[in-house]
């Protein structure tokens, strides 16, 4: 057995008391009509601990969190028993669990490596009752032609993946990018599509700075995907920072009305950048304080949840 199987291994015995642990004790808007607010574990402004980061979130009405894998998967393997242990008894789950990948090689080993390398990670994500992987099957340019590149990700990589995902309790988890991201998966309809094709395991999720390009209607996208929607990600919608960053621009009414059709009791978490404040004498970009950063996302929060209430 070598290093990595050893730690997900191990990490998988000991995440499934502590996440059912954490379902149990969960009182937060999951459960309830209320929008399911998430932050991704590098945006929570503390210091990285996970306490201090869960406590954060507890003390500040979030009911989730999205962590995550690391580019070669390294964070989930080696730190995922250390975050379940940590969410022993609080009022939070967690959400998806997100990091690069892509099936678009022309070497086919290239993509089995790539399914091999996220097998433990669904066991992670299985073990903590996680809804699933997001999974971006192509980057970029594309090394195959786009039907072929589909007909392996539908019966053969995401397909094993899914099977995988679905003995696990949870699933991959399909994110639609924009055209200057990728000429493959680009709304929430087609990748909705894909995950019936696929079955059992797969799900899709919404972007809401993705779908702010790609989509004609927030609304009717996110129907589309009715029940195979598990998770969403928001940004401001002309600049990919917080919500709010970019004035009038920044309503997602129609979305949560969408949501709120749907039934849909996942999360909707950030994915966004900050606002600069101004240069450096070296010309780099001066970001907020943790202090100031904590005030952004509750204004944030204010705006997300007058939204919701409204939509």
């Amino acid at each position: 057995m070598n290093r990595r199987d050893f730690i997900a291994g191990a990490a998988f015995a000991g995440l499934a008391v502590a996440a059912n642990d954490a379902r149990a004790n969960c009182t937060g808007c999951c459960c309830g009509k209320d929008i399911h607010l998430c932050l991704q574990w590098g945006s929570i402004p503390t210091a990285d601990d996970f306490n201090a980061k869960l406590d954060y979130l507890e003390a500040n009405g979030y009911s989730a969190v999205e962590i995550p894998t690391g580019r070669t998967c390294e964070w989930i393997l080696e730190k995922g028993e250390a975050f379940g242990k940590a969410m022993e008894g609080r009022n939070l789950t967690c959400a998806t669990l997100c990091g690069p990948s892509r099936f678009d090689y022309a070497d086919p080993k290239l993509n089995d490596a790539e399914v091999a390398k996220f097998l433990p990670v669904l066991e992670i994500a299985g073990a903590l009752k996680s809804p699933g992987l997001i999974i971006c099957p192509a980057r970029s340019k594309p090394e195959v032609g786009l039907k072929e590149l589909r007909e392996d990700f539908v019966t053969n990589t995401g397909k094993r993946l899914a099977e995988k995902a679905a003995k696990c309790g949870t699933a991959i988890v399909l994110e639609p990018l924009q055209r200057k991201e990728t000429p493959f998966l680009r709304q929430v309809s087609d990748g909705a599509k894909m995950a019936q094709e696929i079955g059992p395991g797969c799900k899709v999720m919404a972007d809401l700075w993705h779908m702010t390009w790609e989509e004609a209607n927030d609304r009717a996208a996110i129907l589309a995907a009715g029940d195979l929607l598990a998770h969403v990600h928001i940004a401001s919608r002309r600049t990919r920072k917080i919500p709010g960053s970019d004035g009038a621009a920044d309503d997602y009414r129609l979305a949560f009305k969408g949501l709120k059709e749907i039934g849909y009791k996942g999360a909707v978490s950030l994915e966004a950048g900050w606002v600069p404040k101004g240069k450096d004498a070296k010309g780099k970009d001066i970001l907020p304080d943790p202090a100031e950063r904590h005030q952004i996302l509750m204004r944030m929060c204010a705006l997300l949840r007058a939204q919701w209430a409204e939509a």
